[in-house]
């Protein structure tokens, strides 16, 4: 028979999930930076203290005090659930580049999960009001993000060059890049991320977190 002081109580669905944390530290502020994808309930806007505050509790970092921070929307494929859905919706997951920055000694190796996730997060934040137009967006900041979590350096030269790559990202997390392929109208877009998603796959590279962590086949 189970302990009743050993469940867990439930907190209901999630609100979103989180992913590759980044953990750094300069003059006396620590700094958290991560991936979060909406669980289809809510999403981020402003932010409040208190969801940045639960954010980075549910990344193993409890004690936040004095937080700044930064929410910035895009979509990707790598963090969506259904990647071979017929729905481009589905295929590109809404996600947020989040920032956080506390006062705090913490050792960055220690200050909380170094791993890739998905995290769950029961976060809320107050400044999003849930309305149609925030679900119904079909023109976004589109990245395409290849590798594997603690793989090898990926070569980042020639998925640059692939046609729709303004910049790439070989900080976004160990073994990965992001491929930032700028604001793209929906669906109209589609093609050039698939374009980018297939140069990628023929380097061998993952592009969605469901596949095997082995080299893709091109």
């Amino acid at each position: 028979m189970t302990d009743p002081a050993d469940r867990v109580p439930d907190r209901g669905p999630l609100n979103f999930k989180l992913w590759l944390p980044r953990w750094d530290s300069a003059d006396g502020r620590l700094r958290c930076r991560f991936q979060a994808t909406t669980a289809g309930l809510t999403q981020l806007k402003n932010g409040t203290t208190e969801c940045m505050t639960r954010l980075l509790a549910e990344l193993g970092h409890h004690e936040a005090k004095n937080l700044t921070w930064s929410c910035e929307r895009y979509r990707t494929p790598f963090l969506a659930d259904f990647p071979d859905a017929g729905d481009w919706t589905d295929r590109l997951a809404t996600t947020w580049a989040v920032e956080i920055e506390t006062d705090s000694d913490a050792d960055p190796e220690d200050a909380g999960t170094h791993a890739p996730g998905p995290h769950g997060s029961h976060a809320f934040d107050a400044t999003f009001e849930d309305e149609a137009e925030d679900w119904a967006v079909t023109r976004d900041r589109v990245l395409v993000i290849a590798g594997r979590p603690y793989g090898p350096p990926v070569d980042p030269a020639p998925l640059g060059s692939a046609e729709g790559v303004l910049s790439v990202d070989t900080g976004i997390f160990e073994g990965m890049v992001a491929l930032d392929l700028g604001v793209l109208d929906l669906p109209d877009g589609v093609p050039v991320i698939d374009s980018v998603v297939a140069r990628c796959r023929a380097q061998g590279q993952r592009t969605n977190w469901k596949e095997p962590s082995g080299p893709v086949m091109p």
